[in-house]
């Protein structure tokens, strides 16, 4: 059996505090629909004693080394010294030296950010570093690191301080600062990590407070500094019925003298925000036309936000109601979070644009990707679910499909049509060209198994059309939850290349004895999106290189999980490679 101890001691049960952070960040991000993986690591700076190692790491597997962030304090303290704030004075002192210490710990944590930015192998890193805090002789900061495109992807503002405050600018950064702080708050703890889990809190209760602290902080961005309960005042408004009618409308957050702001309406009595009932029977004045407007702590009018509204500023919000339990809050048409039932999530009923275009690229390659894009984005404004169905024979599927729509000679509708025609029951029927052939379009089609009994109506009539085996189709289903699907659901196309890189990356590592088991698992990670592209070869090679992984945990006493071997996919085929690029000559 292999020995293990812990050659950069800081206290015993490091390892176990770091797993169960991990474990916490997974399921939490996961919970939100962040699927990208983020990994926690402890820094700890000795303070007093006498240690072997005066920077100490806690971090599964040899990343990064304690030279790293040898220069780390030096750095903090120049970031100390040239901070804004570096001369703040407090009357009291005791109050004077807790800022003053908590402003150098800060600058430590930036420091040890900027420092690993600038460590090779960590360009496409973003991190997130906490304030430290004392375990025995160390002062300990936990970091995170995941994907920095991901994060970039990630529906978010850009302001991060408002006056002196700090905003979390989406969901990710509000849930993993939670995270942060709930496993500081708990390395105040004796023995941090010496129970089984020394994170134990739900991933209900952590999303929840996240959220509050998000909503919090965007807010001061409108000039509203005491939105502490907004979340679930948001929440009441959305799950209260009007005449038995389910919640609906739009309410713009901004101050009341915003430039940007038409109020059409003005009340002479503000109504409080906390009177749910009333900004509830408001809502119901709320339309195309025209919002309720609140500054956050009182409902001022109905108005709209005017074309000169400069999205920079990021001064305005607006929270739209969907129906029963479902907001979304947004800034300048872009959804920053999705509430369901309390339950806070990155949006998903965002239309992907990038994959209604590759479809239209490879389903009809002679169509016109941008008017079909066009045409998307309009019947995407529907006011209750809407369908858009893009045929290459639209014209002898408008004829056939007549009994039960209405055919109309082949036109490109304007936006706002597109969009008013949505109100009808029924699909939109283009062509490859963005040409209208039908409205009020009922498809077709034979159930063979592939629906969802938990969807709705659209949904599972555009599964059986497109299992019927008509002409070459493309359906966009926007639910009335606000969800959006783009049917058929193929796999992308990707690069060649690219999958036999990470195949090639995992062998390699997974061949090194002893292996390093939290690289292995993380750079599994990354080849399980390339599962369906596998070939036989491959699959075969990854195979015995998990077997032997499997083998050495065995026999050095680890837990192991037994994993389905891998075979190629039946349906794979050269279409799903991207297109190689000629090499210049």
């Amino acid at each position: 059996m292999e020995k293990r101890y812990i050659e950069q001691f800081i206290w015993g049960y490091q390892e176990h505090f770091r797993g169960s952070l991990d474990t916490q960040l997974e399921r939490v991000l996961k919970s939100i629909g962040f699927e990208h993986e983020a990994q926690s690591f402890l820094i700890g700076f000795q303070v007093s004693g006498s240690r072997p190692f005066p920077i100490c790491l806690e971090q599964g597997e040899q990343l990064y080394c304690p030279e790293d962030f040898a220069n780390v304090q030096g750095l903090a303290d120049e970031k100390y010294e040239t901070h804004p704030e570096r001369h703040v004075l407090h009357s009291h002192k005791i109050a004077h030296e807790r800022f003053h210490k908590r402003l150098r710990d800060r600058m430590r944590a930036e420091a040890i950010e900027s420092a690993l930015i600038g460590l090779k192998g960590s360009e496409d890193s973003a991190f997130f570093v906490g304030n430290s805090v004392r375990v025995g002789d160390y002062e300990v900061h936990i970091v995170v690191s995941t994907d920095a495109e991901a994060v970039m992807t990630v529906p978010q503002i850009s302001t991060t301080v408002r006056d002196r405050m700090t905003v979390l600018p989406s969901l990710f950064h509000a849930v993993t600062w939670e995270v942060i702080n709930r496993a500081s708050r708990e390395l105040h703890m004796p023995d941090p990590g010496s129970m089984l889990d020394a994170l134990n809190a739900s991933v209900e209760e952590v999303v929840r407070s996240a959220t509050e602290t998000l909503l919090r902080t965007i807010l001061y961005c409108t000039g509203y500094w005491f939105a502490s309960d907004f979340h679930s005042l948001m929440n009441g408004l959305s799950a209260l019925p009007y005449e038995g009618r389910p919640g609906s409308g739009r309410l713009v957050l901004a101050e009341s003298g915003n430039p940007s702001i038409k109020v059409s309406i003005k009340l002479t009595e503000p109504v409080q925000s906390r009177d749910t009932p009333a900004i509830r029977k408001l809502l119901e004045a709320s339309g195309l036309e025209i919002d309720v407007l609140s500054d956050g702590e009182y409902v001022y009018g109905l108005g709209v936000i005017t074309p000169e509204y400069d999205p920079q500023s990021e001064s305005i919000f607006v929270v739209t109601f969907q129906g029963r339990g479902v907001w979304e809050l947004s800034h300048a048409g872009v959804p920053l979070i999705a509430v369901r039932d309390g339950i806070s999530s990155l949006p998903r009923h965002v239309l992907d644009e990038k994959c209604l275009i590759d479809l239209c690229d490879r389903l009809f390659p002679d169509g016109e990707s941008d008017a079909l894009l066009r045409a998307a984005r309009a019947v995407g404004r529907h006011r209750h679910g809407a369908m858009l169905v893009v045929s290459i024979d639209a014209e002898n599927e408008a004829r056939r499909l007549s009994p039960q729509s209405w055919a109309i000679d082949p036109a490109i509708l304007p936006d706002d049509l597109l969009t008013q025609l949505t109100d009808m029951d029924g699909a939109v029927l283009l062509d490859p060209k963005g040409r209208c052939h039908a409205i009020g379009v009922i498809l077709d089609g034979i159930a063979k198994g592939k629906g969802d009994p938990a969807r709705g109506s659209r949904m599972n009539n555009a599964v059986r059309y497109l299992g019927s085996a008509p002409p070459p189709a493309i359906v966009v289903v926007y639910s009335a939850d606000g969800g959006i699907d783009i049917l058929p659901q193929l796999h992308p196309r990707v690069s060649k290349d690219a999958v036999e890189c990470v195949v090639s990356e995992y062998l390699e590592i997974a061949s090194q004895r002893p292996p390093a088991l939290r690289r292995i698992h993380r750079t599994w990670k990354r080849v399980e999106p390339y599962e369906f592209y596998l070939s036989d070869k491959q699959c075969g090679a990854l195979n015995r290189a998990r077997k032997d992984v499997q083998a050495w945990r065995m026999q050095n006493n680890h837990l192991c999980i037994e994993e389905p071997a891998l075979k190629p996919h039946p349906e794979m085929s050269d279409d799903y490679w991207l297109p190689t690029t000629p090499a210049t000559p």
